[in-house]
């Protein structure tokens, strides 16, 4: 699954050091950070044995141009976008011919939730009030779970990496009675959007139960807020001191859009303010 496409930064803002590597599947990931995150970078990649190259020469400047920007979670990890495997190959030529010799074999998954082990769901997704919920549930009834979740018209996700269900303890348990009614608690932005990235970025994270459908059909880019309709490209931000993401509106009333990723329909829709919003160039379709 492709990262959250996020939007680039100035060249003005060189980053000292660039983390990239293969995941589970052998897709490149990448991402650049600042200088003052350069060491937690390091220290990051090295857990998750991935490459690391400090921006020092020319030809990396130009390449960390291109590369998206990275994001540091508070448990350590890093959060890698998804990049071509043509600018990942430049990448790798770049620092070491080893690398580069070496990009095409993926790493072996070591995620895998030993066998046996309690399934563990997530159900995540905004109330009537657009305030974020998010539960966990260990070895729930699936079939009421799913059911409960969408009459609440909230998002269930089966975690089937280690890694995925370490994150989800961020989530508060959730309890399922015994007549499948389901409690899920509210929870804070940056804890909704931080399990919201994680999930986009991990096959393991397999949606369960119905999802909204096919997005509507993409129009070309709105000229201002006030243009902005069903079907309209915009950039939000996926939560404060997160990067910006590319969403289709599928729903306006008055200066309230209703939004969904455009390249993870399956991830839960959500909403912002016209004005919260930034707009494309009329050229992106």
């Amino acid at each position: 699954m492709a990262k959250l496409k996020t939007s680039k930064a100035k060249t003005s803002s060189i980053p000292a050091v660039i983390v990239f590597g293969l995941d589970a599947t052998g897709k490149p990931k990448a991402g650049r950070f600042p200088g003052k995150d350069g060491s937690v970078a390091k220290k990051a990649a090295r857990a998750l044995k991935l490459t690391f190259c400090n921006v020092n020469r020319p030809k990396l400047i130009e390449i960390a141009t291109r590369i998206p920007v990275g994001r540091l979670h508070a448990q350590g990890k890093a959060f890698l976008p998804s990049i071509p495997r043509s600018l990942y190959d430049e990448l790798a030529s770049a620092t070491t011919p080893s690398i580069a010799a070496a990009k095409a074999s993926p790493r072996v998954s070591i995620r895998s939730v030993p066998k046996g082990r309690p399934k563990v769901f997530v159900v995540l997704g905004f109330d009537e009030d657009r305030k974020p919920r998010g539960a966990r549930f260990h070895d729930p009834n699936e079939d009421q779970l799913i059911k409960r979740a969408a009459d609440l018209k909230l998002y269930v996700f089966e975690l089937r990496s280690a890694e995925l269900i370490s994150l989800a303890k961020s989530l508060p348990i959730g309890s399922q009675a015994t007549t499948g009614a389901l409690a899920v608690p509210e929870i804070k932005q940056d804890v909704y959007s931080e399990v919201i990235v994680e999930i986009a970025d991990d096959e393991d994270a397999v949606p369960r139960g119905e999802t909204d459908g096919p997005l509507p059909r993409l129009k070309g880019a709105p000229n201002t807020w006030d243009d902005i309709q069903v079907g309209h490209p915009v950039v939000a931000e996926v939560s404060p001191g997160y990067n910006w993401a590319e969403a289709i509106v599928i729903d306006r009333k008055d200066d309230q859009l209703t939004l969904r990723y455009r390249d993870y329909p399956q991830l839960p829709r959500f909403y912002r303010a016209c004005r919260e919003v930034a707009l494309l160039s009329p050229k992106v379709q």
